[in-house]
């Protein structure tokens, strides 16, 4: 007994010492890259930089991310860029194993079960293991056969802190994977027909444009960079998340960047985030009935919790606390079964 339980402890150790090569799609801010580089898990970052930002090109996904995945994939056959790699994102272990690797993680699924993506993603990741940001898709990839395990997303964005009281009461919708049109175009007409003045900014990447009534503003900014998206999110009154119901994960990284900037968040609840409404800045919004009076009370009472819920960020989902989490899955995916 004595034996097995030293084999066991060594085995261990040696898994604690592995480090990984980080993949990534698009340039870095340099801070992030330090971070991983901070910690015991990352010892290089390896970018693709010129990726695609909304990961299509010419409305195609296999022309942006796909191709982007497998050029990344291209550099790292390079002498002296060893494995093993810890992708951040699925297609980039897919494009890993199409040039031939197999000693490889990946981060994140992004795909509804049995999905033409999700049966392309699960035969080319095949038993690698795989670190999921909900539970609603660690668990199909498990049923079939897959090594998967869930923790909680966090990140660091560099957005500024919310300061300050709102003139007028700013609703803020960012990103677009996963967004119920229905609940959108619900809270659009709610807010030009409201008595109270409201701004409404949809930061969805449509063409910019602007819409008023009375005092009431819908505001469509167009494409932002990551700073100029968090900027314009760190001004609101409360970020809005309408996400359609399903077990994709969707909408982690406008939540994390909004608890980061101490910004209050209303979630119309999805089975790949229902983990994540924890917290003194995160609610549930019911998007079958009306949906700006909801905003204004979420608004309301999260007014001068900013430090609150940065506080609340940086000790649950900021980058570091991720990074232990994805530590902590890898260890327990590669110790013998």
């Amino acid at each position: 007994m004595d034996n097995h339980d030293d084999a066991g402890r060594t085995r261990g150790a040696e898994l604690k010492e592995i480090t990984y090569t980080l993949l990534a799609l698009g340039p870095s801010d340099g801070s992030s890259d330090e971070v991983w580089l901070g910690g015991s898990l990352i010892s290089r970052v390896i970018r693709y930089e010129a990726a695609s930002v909304s990961g299509k090109r010419f409305g195609s996904r296999i022309l942006g991310i796909g191709w982007d995945s497998f050029l990344l994939a291209v550099k790292t056959l390079r002498p002296g860029i060893k494995g093993p790699y810890l992708a951040n994102n699925p297609w980039i272990g897919a494009a890993l194993r199409v040039t031939g690797r197999t000693n490889f993680a990946v981060t994140g699924v992004y795909a509804e079960p049995n999905s033409r993506s999700w049966k392309l993603l699960r035969g080319l990741i095949g038993s690698a293991p795989v670190v999921t940001l909900s539970e609603s898709e660690a668990g199909p990839w498990n049923e079939s056969g897959g090594r998967a395990e869930a923790v909680l997303y966090g990140n660091y964005f560099g957005y500024p802190s919310k300061a300050g009281r709102d003139a007028v009461f700013h609703v803020f919708v960012g990103g677009s994977s996963d967004r119920d049109p229905f609940a959108l175009r619900k809270l659009e007409n709610e807010v030009l027909d409201s008595k109270h003045p409201v701004m409404l900014t949809l930061a969805t990447g449509e063409p910019a444009a602007e819409q008023t009534r009375g005092v009431n503003v819908i505001r469509r900014p167009g494409p932002l960079n990551q700073q100029e998206f968090g900027e314009l999110l760190s001004t609101a009154s409360v970020v809005f998340l309408p996400l359609k119901d399903g077990t994709r994960a969707a909408g982690h990284m406008v939540l994390v960047g909004a608890m980061e900037s101490g910004v209050p968040t209303a979630i119309t609840p999805s089975g790949g985030i229902l983990e994540y409404i924890q917290g003194p800045g995160i609610s549930k919004c019911d998007s079958s009935i009306p949906i700006l009076p909801q905003l204004m009370d979420i608004g309301e009472r999260g007014r001068n919790r900013e430090e609150e819920i940065r506080e609340y960020w940086q000790n649950n989902f900021s980058l570091s606390a991720y990074m232990s989490r994805v530590e902590d899955a890898l260890l327990r995916m590669s110790a013998p079964r």
